[in-house]
């Protein structure tokens, strides 16, 4: 009988993090918008958001027509209690998920004393996930 390969501890301990941190999001997201759709608080009107996202809007109008004016940053820490709020907070933890498990695993990498290749690319990827998350980096031009 074939024995299955061993999966590396890093993979593991990645898998294990984004896992939970994205389920965790997803709930808190979900819950989120229930509120705001089911009509609840609401930083920006649903039925307003709603219809301009039907008629192909850019998302900066949006902004600008829903709310009355432009978002910056993490604008949801400050509206936790609307529904769009807890929403946004529940995506941005689950999009935190894959910059933890990626600093996690590549601390990992060096202490099973994997080829040095691997931990230096996964801290590579780590950073700029790191820098992307924080808002240093974007595509945006």
């Amino acid at each position: 009988m074939q024995e299955k390969p061993k999966a590396p501890l890093a993979g593991i301990v990645y898998g294990e993090i984004v896992y939970w941190i994205t389920l965790i999001g997803m709930i808190v997201a979900v819950i989120g918008a229930a509120i705001y759709l089911f009509g609840g608080p609401q930083y920006a009107k649903s039925s307003c958001v709603l219809s301009l996202l039907w008629e192909g809007e850019d998302v900066h109008e949006i902004w600008e027509k829903c709310a009355g004016h432009a978002i910056h940053g993490h604008w949801y820490l400050k509206k936790l209690g609307s529904g769009d709020g807890l929403g946004m907070l529940g995506i941005a933890f689950s999009c935190i998920a894959a910059v933890v498990g990626v600093w996690v695993s590549a601390f990992t990498m060096l202490k099973e004393k994997e080829k040095i290749l691997y931990p230096f690319l996964a801290f590579i990827v780590a950073v700029i996930l790191t820098l992307s998350a924080l808002g240093i980096i974007s595509l945006k031009h």
